[in-house]
């Protein structure tokens, strides 16, 4: 099972997490503030981390920032501001997901196997995808290929390639390229708009983006998918995610 730093200074809320986690079978590290969740952080391999935002002694935004700084472990941020600044400001550090206080444990149990379902998922592709032989013409050491939209074909799957305006999501190598420059994306960013380009003439609700990316749909995830969703704008341009009034959002249709 996986290895999880909660660092939450509510010391009930931290006593249940733990008990509910160490009861599903991860072995668990705590810590009450944010300068010894760091600290823990750095005893060693830690698989996901849930930390607040509101921390004494050191703030979860500057978590976040420290554990980015060389790691790319998945964070779930949580915290009582039902602030969309601040939501957006936790994405913008390469959080995966974010959690508004209060919710149940059931709810923070389902987020946290959906980021560790799909980051199991993602290790086994690139592990299948590291140990492809080469072919003639073909970069070797996993190189990402210098392709364009328009040679993957818009929507379609091309050596694991897909392609729309300006985007090529790579989704063997996991990677998203915008004119040919790989885009740092977070896990989620990265389903958003895989999925989004395997069906770019679909429109997908907020709830069905959100059952597709996270098994599951509710009010907190649905608030989650806009914020993702302008992380991805401001990431790979405006036009990347179109929203259809009254729906949802597909892919962007006019890039060029």
């Amino acid at each position: 099972m996986a290895r999880l730093l909660i660092i939450e200074d509510e010391a009930e809320l931290l006593h249940a997490l733990e008990q509910l986690f160490v009861h599903d079978g991860h072995d668990v590290l705590t810590a009450a503030d944010g300068e010894q969740g760091l600290c823990r952080f750095r005893e060693g391999r830690v698989d996901l981390v849930i930390v607040d935002i509101l921390l004494p002694k050191l703030d979860g935004f500057a978590v976040c920032k420290a554990i980015r700084h060389g790691s790319d472990v998945p964070i779930i941020v949580t915290t009582a501001l039902d602030d969309e600044g601040h939501q957006l400001q936790g994405f913008s550090l390469l959080a995966d997901d974010y959690v508004t206080k209060p919710y149940s444990l059931s709810v923070m149990r389902e987020r946290v196997r959906a980021v560790l379902r799909r980051c199991a998922t993602r290790s086994d592709a690139a592990a299948s995808h590291a140990i492809e032989p080469t072919t003639a013409g073909e970069p070797a050491g996993g190189a990402p290929i210098a392709a364009s939209a328009a040679e993957c074909g818009t929507g379609t799957a091309a050596r694991g390639l897909l392609g729309f305006g300006d985007i090529i999501v790579d989704t063997e190598a996991h990677e998203v390229l915008l004119r040919g420059d790989v885009v740092a994306l977070t896990r989620t960013e990265f389903d958003i708009i895989r999925l989004l380009a395997e069906h770019p003439r679909r429109v997908f609700t907020r709830d069905a983006l959100a059952r597709q990316v996270w098994g599951y749909a509710d009010d907190c995830g649905n608030k989650a998918i806009n914020i993702h969703v302008m992380n991805l704008r401001r990431k790979l341009g405006a036009d990347s995610v179109e929203t259809v009034r009254g729906v949802g959002y597909r892919a962007g249709t006019r890039h060029g």
